[in-house]
């Protein structure tokens, strides 16, 4: 099929099949992973949970970690497993924080997170290096439809301080004040 019957809608009969939410999906997801690993961002697909703590491992030892932020219980009972030392406080001294967040967002390759997934600490209050752990569902097209979603399913408790966190090299600039280095483990659950 040529290049002008795709743009004016010509389609034969097996590629209307094809197109499906799954298709524009794994489009999402591929945008995704580009944008946040151009970034700076370092990207961890994960098959399940057991392969989630082996890249979680590696990367605390790669990192050299002595003592982790995390104040989601779902997390620190990962922790456990690896036996980390960990706090539940930020006192400025850690070295990584591992959190979750709200929304990976396709369109920039950005991280939305709130005080829900912090705690209410600033991004600020955060280490410099964080992992964060999501899901492929929590993949969206832009900020503005993670914002809209967020305000749909929490509209009796709306968090605060909704951000974005970006990359070491977010648009090929190396040294952007609120960047962090990001790994983030997409695991399949």
């Amino acid at each position: 099929m040529g290049f002008l019957n795709k743009i004016f809608g010509k389609k034969n009969k097996e590629e209307a099949t094809n197109l499906d939410f799954y298709n524009d999906r794994e489009e999402e997801d591929v945008a995704f992973a580009r944008k946040f690993k151009a970034g700076g961002g370092m990207f961890f697909y994960c098959e399940n949970k057991e392969e989630s703590l082996q890249y979680l491992h590696n990367i605390l030892k790669n990192e050299d970690i002595s003592e982790v932020l995390c104040v989601d219980p779902k997390l620190i009972s990962m922790i456990n497993l690896l036996d980390c030392n960990y706090t539940s406080h930020s006192t400025g001294d850690q070295d990584i924080a591992l959190i979750n967040c709200e929304y990976l967002v396709a369109l920039d390759g950005s991280i939305m997170i709130s005080s829900d997934q912090t705690y209410h600490l600033k991004k600020s209050d955060l280490p410099q290096k964080i992992i964060v752990w999501a899901t492929p569902n929590q993949i969206i097209t832009s900020s503005s439809v993670g914002l809209a979603k967020i305000r749909y399913a929490k509209k009796d408790k709306i968090p605060s301080n909704i951000t974005s966190l970006h990359g070491n090299q977010v648009q090929g600039f190396s040294s952007v004040s609120n960047a962090k280095k990001l790994y983030l483990l997409l695991v399949e659950e």
